[in-house]
């Protein structure tokens, strides 16, 4: 908003103007330098008060103000420093303002122009610096640190226009090296040691087949816990073919009533019963096989049967069986007798080499690039020790149905294998929810890690 000139009263902008002045406390703007000038110096009429009651007197004359009145101000002169060149020079007016820029030598001439004393020097304006001013630098200091503490607080590193860094950048801390664990791999001791709690757990059961396979299995290492619980349940077994199993199970462990009982079974009546328990006998190396056997290598429907159980005595009547079945043409028409089929063929070459026919080693190895015998063919060879079947039992380990037989054929091929690599999959497949896969899995590592007696048989 603009101002009028004092002194010509022209329209000013006191935010712009150059020349300003300070009457009665205000800021006072001029339009000119002259105009500035000559209110300085222009006589202003001040009423004369009385004493008494501050009302001015009629007819009294009237005071004029005799123009400016200038204080003097001397600072102490610094050493070597005259004092007038010391000397700090204020234009004072009438009403107590100063005037800058008049010198001493002006200011006296003033005085005896207009008749008067000298004046006193003012006391500098730079010793009476107003608190408002003071406040008002501190609040800004405050502020502005403040502001830095907030736009660049420690630690920033951000760039500046010189290119350096505000505050300096922490050095990072590095974490403490973090040490690579390695699993240590179980322990073969270990390994047996979960397998006997999984197996010894499962001897409590409900399932009375359950308890039987366990036992079974846990019977390999002489447990007497399985063992007695194959004698109990062998007393009450209804079943003739599950007694069988039982029997063997029981007579491989030692127990003479295993035994006794199959070989009581050789005088059934029911065929089937007979050729099962000759088979288990033939399978522990027991002679007594022969006996049960013997009479169906004469039939043609049942002799391939005889001799494949009685491969394991290397009985020379079913060896001799044997080869003819192989030595006979595909599928060649010979009266009163079958035709000789790609199976039955497979089959007696797989039977003699169990019997540890080393000539049958060839048609071995054809024999692991069918599906159906590859299985088979690696307990062959196995059991002549030929390393050529180790990569399919160790596959073989993996497959539920087969992983029993697997590891029993490899214990045999190789009574001191390794079975740590294996061990740790194993374990983890404990953990199995079904039981019958926990005694499988368990049974596995026994025959993997344990004695090499209880892969004797199968």
């Amino acid at each position: 908003m603009n101002t009028s000139c004092p002194t010509c009263n022209k329209s000013v902008d006191p935010l712009r103007a150059r020349n300003v002045g300070v009457r009665d406390g205000k800021v006072v703007a001029y339009c000119s330098p002259a105009c500035a000038q000559a209110a300085e110096t222009k006589p202003t009429a001040i009423p004369r008060r009385t004493p008494a009651t501050g009302v001015v007197s009629a007819g009294a004359p009237v005071a004029l103000d005799s123009g400016p009145v200038i204080e003097i101000v001397r600072d102490t002169p610094a050493a070597g420093i005259p004092a007038a060149a010391a000397a700090t020079h204020h234009e004072v007016g009438a009403t107590g303002t100063p005037r800058v820029g008049v010198n001493l030598a002006q200011m006296h001439d003033l005085d005896r122009k207009h008749g008067r004393a000298p004046t006193p020097a003012p006391v500098a304006p730079s010793r009476r610096v107003p608190l408002l001013l003071v406040v008002v630098v501190v609040l800004g200091g405050a502020g502005a640190l403040l502001a830095y503490r907030f736009l660049f607080p420690a630690g920033d590193s951000t760039p500046s226009t010189t290119g350096t860094t505000r505050g300096a950048e922490p050095v990072p801390v590095p974490p403490p090296p973090i040490e690579k664990v390695t699993a240590r791999p179980p322990s073969a001791a270990e390994a047996i040691d979960k397998a006997r709690a999984v197996l010894a757990t499962n001897l409590e059961s409900q399932s009375p087949r359950v308890q039987r396979v366990a036992a079974a299995a846990l019977s390999r290492t002489g447990d007497a816990q399985a063992v007695a619980l194959l004698g109990t349940a062998l007393a009450k077994e209804t079943s003739d073919i599950t007694k069988l199993d039982i029997a063997y199970a029981l007579a491989r462990a030692g127990d003479k009533r295993g035994r006794d009982a199959l070989v009581a079974a050789l005088g059934s009546g029911r065929r089937d019963i007979k050729a099962a328990a000759g088979r288990s006998l033939a399978l522990l190396g027991d002679a007594r096989a022969v006996q049960g056997l013997a009479p169906y290598l004469g039939v043609s429907q049942l002799r391939l049967g005889a001799a494949e159980a009685l491969a394991y005595l290397a009985d020379p009547k079913a060896l001799e069986v044997l080869d003819q079945l192989r030595a006979r043409p595909v599928d060649a028409a010979i009266p009163g007798d079958p035709k000789t089929s790609p199976d039955d063929r497979a089959r007696a070459t797989i039977a003699l080499g169990l019997a540890g026919r080393t000539d049958v080693i060839p048609d071995l190895y054809k024999l692991l690039e069918d599906p159906r015998f590859k299985a088979f063919a690696a307990h062959a060879l196995a059991k002549l020790r030929d390393p050529a079947a180790r990569p399919v039992l160790v596959e073989q380990l993996a497959i539920p149905s087969l992983r029993v037989d697997a590891a029993r054929s490899l214990r045999v091929l190789e009574p001191a294998f390794d079975a740590t690599p294996h061990l740790a999959g194993l374990l983890a497949a404990l953990g199995s929810l079904k039981d019958t896969d926990q005694v499988s899995i368990a049974e596995t590592i026994l025959l993997l890690a344990g004695e090499p007696s209880w892969s004797e048989r199968p």
